[in-house]
Order: C-alpha cells, then sequence, then structure tokens
C-alpha cells in the first residue's frame, strides 16, 4: 500500500511541476516574435540609412562628373572650334 501511495504522490507531483507544454510554447513564441520585431525594426532603420548615404553619395558622383564634363568641354571647346585658345603656354 505504502508502495501505491508513494507512486501516486510522485506522479501527481511530476504533473504539478513539469512544464505546461501549449503555455511555454505560447510563450517561446511571444518572445522569439517580439524579438524578430525588433530585428526588423532595427534592419529596417540599417535599410533605410544605408538608402539614404547611398542616395547622397549618387548625388555626389554626380555632382563630380558634371563639373569634370563641364571642365572637359571648356579645354576642349575652343581647340575644336578652331577659335582662340582659353590657355597658352
Amino acid at each position: 500500500m505504502g508502495f501505491i501511495l508513494g507512486l501516486l504522490t510522485g506522479a501527481v507531483a511530476a504533473l504539478l511541476y513539469a512544464p505546461k507544454t501549449g503555455d511555454i510554447t505560447r510563450e517561446e513564441l511571444r518572445v522569439r516574435t517580439e524579438e524578430l520585431k525588433r530585428r526588423a525594426d532595427d534592419l529596417q532603420k540599417i535599410a533605410q540609412k544605408l538608402a539614404d548615404d547611398a542616395s547622397v553619395k549618387g548625388k555626389e558622383l554626380i555632382d563630380e562628373a558634371k563639373r569634370q564634363w563641364d571642365t572637359t568641354a571648356r579645354a576642349a571647346g575652343p581647340r575644336d572650334s578652331g577659335g582662340g585658345s582659353a590657355t597658352k603656354s
């Protein structure tokens, strides 16, 4: 009789202290979902900063290309037209 009582007591204790699969799974999903949302927000901010930086750099490159084009066009213009030379050496 003591063996059966000990067995039942152990079974009840095991059921009371065993983790509940559904609750832990939901909690883990909630925690992981929050973590994924936070990471997605961080990645979105990083992507936005990279896009902004790329836009600024692109504008700088365009401006530099225009300046070089204008400089080259001014230097080559008088020679091609046969007119007076802008610079004499």
